[in-house]
């Protein structure tokens, strides 16, 4: 008998399993309890023909089991140091995260290439999602982070353009994406062990900020899925976050509402011991999809999947979990599928036809790669490259740490084969020497770096002498070689972690700088004050000695493979330049003087330049039409309308505005629009707006400054703003993350503001509500709660005034809109317009006493001059206004359900409310039917802190 919810709870599970053939455990998961997604891992695969068989199984079992869609195939393959399909007959080695980063002032493109060449080579194998890439931002360089080379770098912006470009890379080669780690992993702390649960610090307007940048760029940008980690976060108020995965502020409130992800939402495996430990699996999978998750994933035991299978038909039986709930999440994992997966793809992978097709090209990009990611971060005695020419007995020690590689660089029986070679030339392995043992043997893990010093031996004119350090440190030995060298080679693989490293590289840098060369080399490097050569790499996590100048040559290759090693050497002979730029540096950015050139800015003068305001937001508007990534795309058409800047807004505001014009054409190349709040001793530079032909010369720089000054010397102004609260006027920056908005954000940023401190403005509407039902009707909210509803009459506006006195304001924060003489005109004005206005009260059903407020507008009512609607079949909600209640959630979610339904009964299709600056009112509205429309950014700043940049 056919199990419907069965088979919609298998879509919500994504598990692993042992062994590289089909076993019954993965048989009986698919078959008899339907899951939709098998995560494939490194244990999973022997070679590209075994992978290619063993997909075809596993879909094969699923399409007689009777899946309607092919299983999801996921896989993490991040490159670098981190594989889990390993074959060098078909599979090319590409640089990690961090080492693509490090080519960006060689190859913009590169990254968005190579994830393409990683994609298509997976999709050969009947791969189809990606658990990847890496969106975290390593954002702590003083503390040893576990994302390590993982990550692009430290710049949340640039990791937000680099992260963008690896998605779209690999969504070009025919892979569904998941960005990870969320809310991210690049600044961890562990309370305890590193087997406790890592701990993120930061509010989430903190993250926002800084973290989450490069997540709200995969969000903008239609990212097919996100991996929710589970890491703590004990700074997010209201909540008790201890693991982010389990949490429903984190994945539904922060995630799902506040930055409007619509995709997958897969859990972090729910296996890890600290959770296991703490929760249970069974737990465990009920509270991720509580929270919100589309998918949890369960990588290893088989009895702990089926116990987590078993917990949620549990909780689906008792309620705690709705059948809608699984059905919602099932649904949006189907709609993944059927965007990118069929049953055609699945029986037709390309291939090792297609993988030997595409060597040539991906050998190539490989080197292409490696070569452009070496980076010569620092060189102060002038040791690379080696000379050319040196004495046959000078000697070039290289020591190595014993390193297991991640992945082999060659099959088991090669590297058997290459183990009893002669090599000639080749290096003197000293270790293997000292110890009397056979010549041939190797210390575990000291041949990692083997091939790495027969290439040295090979270029070098003298003689090699490689040797390894381990934790034991420094011994006689060591100290012997050094001083016998004339120069030295040191390779550190995460020194930052591996103390003994950091000890043993500042000891060895030590000893080099207090051997001055008795003699001269015969080439190159000359006898030095700073002593004997010695060039420090890190193959591994640059930041080991990133600012540590006592090491005075460092050099970063980002991964320890065979093709990085090789193209360390070539930079160290001169056959190839280093161009790699390490994480802590920014590419250059054109810059020209024009930036900072000042115009002269005038006062606007509505009867002089309205016609020639509006001819320039046409011709920018006009400009942003067909660019969706353009900041101007992200505003509503009236911001665009000169007549909303013609406007008083008092007593809520009042304005000055100035432009920079050709008063020869009266053409305006720019116009800023200002307004200062008195009774909040507040100014606003509430929009600068430049003409796209006229952008990159100093007319925003001029208009800035000019607009800071005229605030600054205002009487009784203590705070600047940089964003309005209106949004009928340019309401800040939109929180929109494509290239061209980083680079707004840059902008504010080097005009001296505080991007860390932003205030959040957040559109909230519901469209076309002909559809839409109230999940609760409003009648029986106010029913539980001993309220009712009414209209407003003439007899009520003393009551009414003395409610709007008392009374707090929903969705306007501690924005000038909540101040009780703004609300109180804007309730003037709609009593004084009854044709465009309705206001709803809510009463307390024992005394009758007015308890909730809210007026409803639409488009021709003066109330749309400050709340403008996108549509004019849109209907508008203002000013909800609640007192006297200690229940004042369910008076708000009453007064808003009603006054929705009463704008769908006139006839409109929709309803718009504006928030700004609340963390009560957004659930509230999400709770009803309204989804986000769009977010800004503004920032403050007392006037004492203003400097002329």
């Amino acid at each position: 008998m056919d199990d419907p919810i069965g088979r919609q709870i298998g879509h919500l599970l994504s598990m692993g399993f042992e062994g590289t053939t089909i076993t019954p455990q993965v048989r009986s998961l698919i078959e008899n309890h339907h899951i939709g997604a098998i995560a494939l891992q490194a244990k999973n695969l022997k070679n590209a023909a075994q992978a290619i068989e063993l997909i075809l199984s596993l879909q094969k079992v699923a399409y007689d089991a009777g899946h309607s869609e092919p299983l999801l195939i996921s896989l993490d393959q991040e490159n670098g140091g981190v594989n889990s399909m390993f074959d060098p007959d078909f599979f090319r080695q590409f640089p990690s995260a961090m080492g693509l980063a490090a080519c960006r002032a060689s190859n913009t493109k590169l990254t968005q290439n190579v994830s393409c060449a990683s994609a298509k080579e997976l999709v050969c194998l009947g791969i189809n999602w990606l658990v990847g890439p890496v969106f975290d931002v390593h954002s702590d360089e003083e503390k040893p982070q576990p994302i390590g080379v993982r990550s692009f770098g430290e710049d949340p912006e640039y990791v937000a353009e680099q992260a963008l470009e690896s998605m779209l890379g690999y969504r070009a080669g025919g892979l569904l994406t998941c960005t990870k780690h969320f809310p991210g992993y690049g600044n961890l702390d562990f309370l305890g062990s590193t087997s406790d649960i890592p701990i993120v610090s930061g509010t989430f307007d903190q993250l926002l900020s800084t973290s989450l940048v490069p997540f709200q760029t995969a969000i903008d940008n239609r990212t097919d899925a996100m991996l929710v980690g589970a890491c703590g976060m004990p700074d997010v108020k209201g909540a008790q976050v201890q693991y982010a995965c389990l949490s429903h502020s984190v994945v539904t409130g922060l995630l799902r509402r506040r930055m409007g992800f619509d995709g997958v939402i897969l859990s972090d495996c729910l296996e890890i011991e600290a959770l296991y430990e703490s929760v249970g699996v069974s737990q465990a999978a009920v509270m991720a999809i509580n929270a919100g998750c589309d998918m949890i994933m369960l990588c290893q035991s088989h009895s702990n999947q089926i116990e987590a299978i078993k917990g949620i038909h549990t909780a689906v039986e008792s309620g705690m979990i709705s059948k809608d709930h699984i059905r919602v999440a099932a649904n949006r994992v189907r709609q993944m599928k059927l965007k990118h997966l069929s049953w055609d793809k699945a029986w037709n992978p390309g291939g090792l036809s297609q993988l030997d097709a595409l060597k040539p090209a991906h050998r190539a990009l490989s080197k292409a790669a490696y070569e452009a990611s070496i980076t010569l971060v620092r060189d102060f005695g002038n040791c690379v490259p080696l000379p050319k020419e040196v004495e046959p007995d000078e000697v070039l020690l290289l020591l190595t740490p014993l390193v297991e590689p991640f992945r082999p660089d060659k099959p088991a029986e090669q590297a058997a084969n290459h183990q009893t070679t002669s090599l000639s030339p080749g290096p003197v392995n000293i270790a293997r020497h000292f110890n009397h043992r056979d010549k041939q043997s190797y210390l575990e893990g000291e041949s990692t770096f083997h091939d790495l010093g027969v290439a040295i031996a090979k270029k070098w004119r003298g003689k090699v002498v490689h040797t390894s350090y381990t934790a034991s440190g420094i011994s006689p030995l060591h100290e012997k070689l050094v001083s016998e060298a004339a120069a030295v080679i040191l390779l550190t693989a995460d020194g930052v972690r591996n103390v003994y490293q950091y000890g043993f590289t500042k000891y060895i840098v030590s000893l080099c700088q207090s051997q001055n060369q008795l003699r001269p080399f015969s080439g190159s490097l000359k006898a030095s004050p700073v002593g004997k050569p010695c060039v420090v790499v890190a193959v591994s996590s640059p930041y080991d000695f990133m600012k540590d100048k006592q090491v005075q040559t460092y050099m970063c290759t980002y991964d320890l493979t065979k093709p990085p090693l090789d193209a360390l050497v070539r930079v160290l002979f001169g056959k190839l330049k280093a161009t790699g730029l390490p994480p802590t540096a920014r590419p250059p950015r054109s810059r020209t003087t024009l930036h900072r050139q000042l115009w002269l800015v005038e006062k606007f003068q509505p009867e002089r330049d309205g016609q020639a305001l509006q001819d320039l937001f046409d011709q920018v508007r006009l400009a942003a039409s067909n660019t969706f990534s353009d900041p101007e795309a992200q505003y509503p058409a009236y911001c665009f309308e000169a007549a909303f800047y013609l406007t008083s807004y008092e007593p809520l505001t009042k304005s000055r505005h100035f432009i920079v014009r050709n008063s020869s054409t009266q053409k305006i190349y720019g116009f800023c629009a200002t307004h200062y709040i008195d009774f909040l001793a507040r100014g606003c530079i509430s929009a600068i707006v430049v003409s796209t032909e006229y952008r990159g010369k100093g007319i925003g720089y001029s208009l800035h400054q000019h607009a800071l000054s005229f605030l600054q010397r205002f009487p009784g102004i203590e705070m600047v703003q940089f964003g309005s609260e209106l949004p009928a006027i340019f309401a800040g920056i939109p929180n929109r993350l494509s290239a061209h908005q980083l680079g707004l954000r840059g902008w504010v940023k080097n005009r001296d503001w505080d991007v860390g401190n932003w205030n959040h403005h957040e559109f909230y509407a519901i469209r076309l509500l002909r559809n839409w039902k109230p999940s609760t009707l409003p009648e029986k909210v106010a029913l539980n709660h001993e309220f009712k509803y009414d209209s407003m009459y003439a007899k009520d506006e003393e009551e009414l005034s003395q409610h709007l006195l008392m009374g707090t304001g929903f969705g306007v924060g501690s924005s000038a809109l909540n101040h009780p003489i703004v609300i109180s005109d804007l309730y003037r004005r709609a009593r004084a317009d009854p044709q465009g206005c309705k206001i709803v009260l809510a009463r307390n059903s024992r005394n009758g006493k007015i308890i909730g407020s809210v007026i409803l507008y639409h488009s021709l009512s003066q109330i749309n001059n400050f709340f403008p609607v996108d549509e004019k079949q849109t209907g508008g909600l203002a000013a909800t206004v609640v007192s006297g209640t200690p229940n004042a959630v369910p008076v708000v979610h009453g007064l808003v359900t009603k006054a929705a339904t009463i704008l769908i009964e006139m006839g409109f299709l929709g309803a718009q409310i504006f928030v700004v600056g609340d963390s009560v009112f957004p659930p509230i509205l999400t709770s009803i039917g309204f989804q986000r429309v769009s977010e800004f950014l503004s920032i403050s700043k007392a006037v004492s802190e203003i400097t002329r940049t």
